[in-house]
């Protein structure tokens, strides 16, 4: 039964949205877990909300409603700029130096980065 005022694009945004929720809430319940079978549960319910999430992604993308736009790499390389200053304002009011392997300027190529990555 339609949803009065709620197309497929909509409604489909609309479970997109609620499961990158769902996604969300069991990493956090992941982390925050110290018993090790619940954690195994969390971890599996975790994969299931990720799969649905993708399958959800891949359906709008079929149908021309999620439309991924290509950052370029003077954006990218600004990101990662940013980043590492934040690192180090973040490190030197902690009192620590820059941590080994933080930001080494090596970053994250633009090809390692999944779907929902910046």
């Amino acid at each position: 039964m339609p949803i009065p005022g709620m197309d497929d694009k909509a409604m489909a945004s609309d479970c997109l949205a609620s499961q990158k929720f769902l996604a969300s809430s069991y990493n956090h319940a992941i982390t925050e877990c110290a018993n090790d079978s619940l954690l195994r549960d969390f971890f599996s319910v975790y994969q299931d909300e990720q799969n649905y999430l993708k399958m959800v992604f891949n359906a709008m993308q079929t149908h021309g409603w999620y439309n991924l736009q290509m950052a370029n790499t003077q954006d990218i390389n600004q990101v990662h700029q940013q980043l590492r200053q934040e690192s180090t304002k973040l490190q030197t009011q902690a009192g620590m130096g820059p941590s080994p392997g933080v930001y080494p300027g090596q970053g994250i190529s633009p090809g390692q980065m999944g779907p929902g990555g910046f």
